[in-house]
Formats: C-alpha cells, structure tokens, sequence
C-alpha cells in the first residue's frame, strides 16, 4: 500500500534535487556572451514539470530566488518569473496533450515553454529593465532554439529511465 506522506516526502526530496541541479546549470556551468547566455538550467526545472506537473516546474525555477530579499530587484523578479513560465507552459502543454507521440508531445511542451518564458518574458524584460533593442534580443531566438533542441534530446533520454519515471509516480 502507498503511504501518501511516504510520497510527499519522496516528491520533495525529488524536487529538491532538481532546484539543486537548476542552481548547478545555471550558474556554474554556463557560457554568457553578454545578452545570451547558454546553459541548462531549464534541464531540471522541464523535468519537474513533465513529471510532477506545471505547479512544480514553476517551483522548480523559482525556488532558488523567491525569498523576500529577491523581491524587490524586479529585473531579476521578472527573468525568474521567465524561467518559471518555462516549467509551468511545459507542465501544462504536456499535460494537455496525452494522446500524442512522446517526441512530439515533448518537443511541444519544450518549444512552448521556452517560447513564453524566454522569449516573451525574459526578452521583455531586458527590454524594459536594461533597454536592449529589438534587433538585439532578436539574437536570442538561436539560442532559445538551441537550448530547446537540447532539451528535448536530454529529456527524452531521462524520460526513457524506467526507474525514474516509477520514482515519479510512486
């Protein structure tokens, strides 16, 4: 029999891990060339929301910085509110579309996800907080193809682990 606190538990030891691996690919192991920034910090945080739901995708990404001394700093409120929409309109899409092939409803829910979170919110926000031009943030659209892409490869391999999606359902 399933103990529920047993699964709780199990949930946020799991989404703890993946806030952890979130803080590891974003900040450590990351190449920035000013305005873009290549790294696989939306890895763990599209992993919560595929296995959890949109709700721990969000949380996934916002974890790191939702204590109350980030608040106030609203470029940075906005960008991690981005990277939290990644998680949610994932989660979401995914959730949305079970009757689809796995590669397809997968390169969906990354696609759509990226698209929201880092090229409406996040480009709007270097927009309106640092005053980048349009043509600029135009750049960014390889890289949030190029970090979709590698997602969607990395996901589906980890989506293939048979242990860890039994881990997530438990």
């Amino acid at each position: 029999m399933n103990n529920p606190s047993r699964t709780s538990v199990r949930t946020l030891v799991m989404l703890a891990l993946l806030v952890a691996m979130s803080i590891v690919f974003s900040r450590v192991l990351s190449i920035s060339t000013g305005f873009v920034r290549f790294n696989l910090g939306s890895l763990p945080v599209l992993l919560a929301a595929l296995l959890f739901g949109p709700g721990a995708g969000f949380a996934v990404a916002r974890w790191p910085t939702s204590s109350a001394a980030c608040w106030p700093v609203m470029p940075s409120t906005l960008i991690t509110l981005g990277a939290g929409a990644i998680g949610l309109v994932a989660g979401y899409a995914w959730q949305k579309l079970p009757d689809y092939r796995t590669g397809l409803r997968l390169s969906i829910s990354v696609l759509l996800g990226h698209f929201v979170g880092s090229m409406v919110i996040n480009s709007l926000a270097l927009r309106i907080f640092y005053g980048y031009a349009w043509s600029v943030l135009l750049a960014r659209i390889p890289n949030a193809l190029v970090l979709s892409a590698v997602n969607i490869v990395l996901l589906r391999i980890l989506l293939e682990n048979r242990s860890l999606m039994k881990l997530a359902k438990k």
